[in-house]
């Protein structure tokens, strides 16, 4: 990302909306409290100079009585002072809540962003990139932004009443100031812009940095580090990026403290010369002892305030480049999830259990020209058993993908009873469909979660639960475990327990089962369960079938699964090149037969007897 790119008009008006939608009631206190300690420090100082004015004349006055006046006067400077002192202190105060409150609000808006966009965007690594930095960097800067400009305006209000009090008695001085912290504020903005490109720059390594982390230290992979030895390994990796972002910080920290150092330096001597030109103008009588504290610290703040003022304005220059990261990620537009239908599809309506057609279906990847799908036409009726069956890469799975509505065809149309499902509301469609892949994930919820999750509708419902678990055999896994339906799964939480590959495979299962949708697609359902668990799920499924009137698709290795299906399709480089029953494929002979011979012989080879497999009931 280069400076060109920001527009600061539009990025500070997104803020300032994003900020006040996060909490209108923190925007307005802090608007308020930021008026306070603005005018706060210049009524103390007029106070303070009218007091010592007054006090000087009463010790060259004859009269020793102290006057009402100067009582109201104290009155007064002592209240000031505790009003600015009590606005820095809950200014401070809420500054820090709302942060809270800002980043909360941010995260949970990159969250849901993130959760609506295309599955495509998951498999490019530059959304991560800006992923990264939308979530790491951008999301605390918004209200630093905010209080960075509370902050200017605070001490613009105070530098304004300093400047209008110098240059009524000597202007010449205020741009001598103004010069010197114009000075700072370019060093400033400079090296701010350098620390944004550097950190932005750096991203992928920071990525693999984080990645090395989170494997060290998960339980992931943990099993993998200590068998095979890499932690060494991996901590030499994770080190070695380290050091190289250390020595891109050292080397823009020494060079810009140099740089500011030597400034400072030369900087130095104007608040001297300026206050003791201030003190011969009062010993000489030019000015009084009052008016000469009033000029000292009118310099000594417009000095500060500028500084201060200057390098605020360059983090919040620098702020601005980072926070473009948070609206360049908000910016992405899906694709495929964008689809909520259009009148023709709300307008028909389709049946229950809808006859599926894949006409003349292709499809690519980004990036990529070749065809993973090619042509594919495929007719699927209510209620019918299919089975896909083909080596890796033929396509199984994005065919699957494709009817979830996860991407969208290259060529082609995928029909629910002639209703194309890309013009199809995504909740509409998917509200069909119950799906279960073979990443499918075990989350660190409890049980009663893990497959509730399946119908959220009803995750209130223990009894909808325990049916889903009693269908497919996981309540007799349920019963076993220390805390029943209420026993977190994995062991990042309390209660947690660890269930074994087969038991898990269950369990997301029993979620596809509780979804109750006419049309279940199963990508490797049973790859981790015994052959025992696998014929009593598919009985207990196909069986059900007869009734529910359920269609299922599912991609098996397994043929002892698939020669229960009422019709296999065979894929081969993304086309059809085989259709029939399991006793129709083998008579032909062709890819089918040769696969499950092969397989048939694997079992014969290790002596492995599974009358399921090689074609016994």
């Amino acid at each position: 990302m280069t400076e060109k790119k920001v527009n600061y008009g539009a990025n500070m008006k997104a803020i300032v909306k994003l900020v006040w939608q996060a909490s209108p009631k923190f925007f307005v206190g802090l608007v308020f409290l930021t008026l306070i300690t603005g005018v706060a420090p210049v009524l103390s100082i007029i106070i303070a100079s009218e007091l010592i004015d007054m006090i000087v004349g009463l010790i060259t006055a004859e009269n020793s009585a102290l006057p009402g006046m100067l009582t109201w006067l104290l009155v007064l400077y002592g209240g000031v002072v505790l009003a600015e002192q009590l606005g820095i202190r809950l200014r401070a105060a809420m500054e820090r809540l709302y942060q809270v409150r800002v980043t909360n609000y941010i995260q949970l808006m990159i969250a849901d962003h993130a959760a609506s966009l295309d599955l495509a965007f998951f498999e490019n690594p530059d959304f991560h990139n800006k992923l990264r930095n939308a979530a790491t960097e951008a999301s605390y800067r918004p209200l630093s932004i905010i209080t960075q400009m509370m902050s200017i305006i605070s001490g613009f209000i105070t530098m304004i009443s300093m400047m209008i009090i110098l240059l009524t008695w000597k202007f010449w001085i205020v741009p001598i100031i103004f010069v010197s912290a114009l000075v700072m504020f370019f060093i400033a903005a400079r090296f701010g812009s350098a620390n944004v490109n550097m950190v932005i720059g750096r991203t992928p390594e920071a990525r693999k940095a984080q990645y090395l982390n989170a494997m060290l230290t998960s339980d992931g992979v943990a099993k993998d580090i200590r068998l095979f030895g890499l932690k060494d390994h991996f901590l030499k990796t994770y080190r070695g990026l380290q050091e190289i972002m250390y020595r891109q910080d050292a080397k823009l920290i020494r060079k810009q403290t140099v740089w500011t150092g030597l400034l400072e330096t030369l900087l130095a001597a104007i608040r001297p010369v300026l206050i003791g030109y201030t003190a011969v103008q009062a010993i000489q009588r030019f000015i009084s002892v009052g008016q000469f504290n009033l000029y000292t610290q009118s310099i000594i703040q417009l000095h500060n305030g500028l500084y201060t003022l200057m390098a605020t304005i360059a983090q919040l220059h620098e702020n601005n480049l980072f926070v473009a990261n948070l609206f360049h990620f908000l910016a992405i537009k899906p694709e495929v999830e964008t689809v909520v239908g259009n009148d023709r599809a709300s307008q028909l309506e389709i049946n229950p259990h809808p006859t599926i057609e894949f006409r003349n279906v292709s499809f690519s990847y980004a990036g990529s020209e070749q065809k993973v799908l090619d042509n594919v036409c495929l007719t699927i009726h209510p209620g019918e058993a299919v089975a896909l069956v083909g080596d890796n890469g033929a396509g199984k799975t994005t065919l699957v993908k494709l009817l979830a509505g996860l991407y969208k065809p290259t060529e082609g149309q995928i029909l629910l009873d002639g209703m194309d499902t890309a013009v199809m509301d995504r909740q509409q469609l998917r509200a069909f469909l119950s799906v279960i892949f073979q990443d499918y994930p075990i989350y660190h919820f409890s049980l009663h979660d893990n497959i509730a999750f399946g119908r959220v509708a009803d995750i209130d419902s223990p009894e909808a639960v325990r049916q889903a678990a009693m269908r497919t055999g996981l309540h007799k896994l349920a019963e076993t475990l220390p805390y029943g339906y209420d026993t977190v799964l994995g062991r990042w939480f309390e209660r947690g327990h660890e269930l074994s590959g087969g038991q898990r495979q269950m369990v997301a299962l029993t979620r596809s089962v509780m979804r109750k949708a006419p049309i279940m697609i199963l990508d490797e359902p049973t790859a981790a369960l015994d052959v025992h668990a696998e014929r009593d799920f598919f009985n207990q499924l196909l069986s059900e079938k007869q009734y529910r009137q359920q269609t299922i698709l599912f991609i098996s290795h397994r043929f002892s699964t698939v020669r229960h299906a009422d019709r296999i399709v065979v894929l081969a480089q993304g086309q059809i090149v085989e259709e029939g029953s399991h006793e129709a494929l083998m008579s032909q002979d062709d890819l089918y037969a040769e696969m499950f011979t092969t397989q048939a012989e694997m079992y014969g080879l290790f002596n492995v007897v599974e009358p399921a497999l090689i074609g016994g009931d």
